[in-house]
This record gives C-alpha cells, sequence and structure tokens, in this order.
C-alpha cells in the first residue's frame, strides 16, 4: 500500500505542478500565445480562402472561355471610348463642327445695345445710390454705377 501511495503522490506532485500547462500560469501562457498568433492565423486562413476562390474562378473561366473572352473585349472597347473620347472624335467627323452665323438683321440689333463690360465681382456698389450691383452695372469714367444712375448720367 506504501508504493501506491507514493506513486499517487507522484501524480499529484506533478498536477500542481506552477510550470505545467494544466496550471493557471500554464493557461495564462497559453492564451497569450493564442492572442498573439491569432491575427497570423486569420491571415493565414484568409489565404487560403482566396485560393479557393481563384481555382473555382479559374475553373468557371475554362468551361465560359468564348463569353469570358466576349465580356473582356466589351470592358477594353468601353475604356477606349471614354479613355480616348473616341465618341467625341466619331461625331465630329461624320457631322463636321458646326458653326451657327446668325443673319443681318440680328447683327445690326445686337449692334445697338450700349457697349458696356461685365463685372464678375458681386461686392461693387453703385458710386452715386450705393446700390449692390450685380450684372446690370455700368462703368463710366472708371466709376461703377447701377443702371438707374447711369440714365441719369447719360442723359444729363
Amino acid at each position: 500500500m506504501t508504493g501506491a501511495f507514493k506513486y499517487h503522490e507522484s501524480i499529484m506532485s506533478d498536477d500542481m505542478d506552477e510550470n505545467s500547462p494544466d496550471s493557471l500560469l500554464g493557461a495564462i501562457i497559453k492564451a497569450l500565445v493564442l492572442v498573439a498568433i491569432w491575427p497570423y492565423l486569420l491571415v493565414l486562413l484568409g489565404i487560403f480562402i482566396a485560393y479557393l476562390l481563384g481555382l473555382a474562378a479559374l475553373a468557371w473561366i475554362e468551361k465560359n472561355w468564348l463569353f469570358t473572352l466576349e465580356f473582356s473585349v466589351g470592358v477594353a472597347v468601353i475604356y477606349g471610348l471614354y479613355r480616348c473620347h473616341l465618341i467625341v472624335k466619331v461625331w465630329e467627323f461624320v457631322f463636321g463642327k458646326v458653326q451657327v452665323t446668325p443673319t443681318g438683321n440680328i447683327v445690326e440689333e445686337i449692334s445697338d445695345f450700349p457697349q458696356r463690360k461685365f463685372i464678375p465681382s458681386s461686392n461693387l456698389y453703385c458710386f452715386l445710390c450705393i446700390k449692390k450691383l450685380g450684372i446690370q452695372s455700368f462703368e463710366i469714367n472708371h466709376q461703377f454705377y447701377c443702371k438707374d444712375c447711369s440714365i441719369k448720367i447719360t442723359d444729363d
């Protein structure tokens, strides 16, 4: 009986060893190692799944090579149309550049308008009435006027 007791005691002492994998410290070390290698395991799993998807895609292309060829040529043609502006070039080649010339009456009517410079800034104000100027602004002697004030000045 004493031999069995000693054997059982030696097993108990091995189980209670602090550095054994079954102890609390061993479990913490296992968890830390798993946490450290977990991203690498996920990367390997992702590479394996990508490999399987690639094989499946190549098998499908092998079965449907004519459709794949037609699709590839279609994508290349559409890319060429937009990249090289071929639609515009063909349109200009077929129809030429259309130039519209106004008739004589319209040219005479346009020349009757007073010549004035367009002022793009919206921060200008009339020199007389201090109204904010927009498109309807006139420049007389390097000073800007609204339409009403410019009519008053030209009538005087």
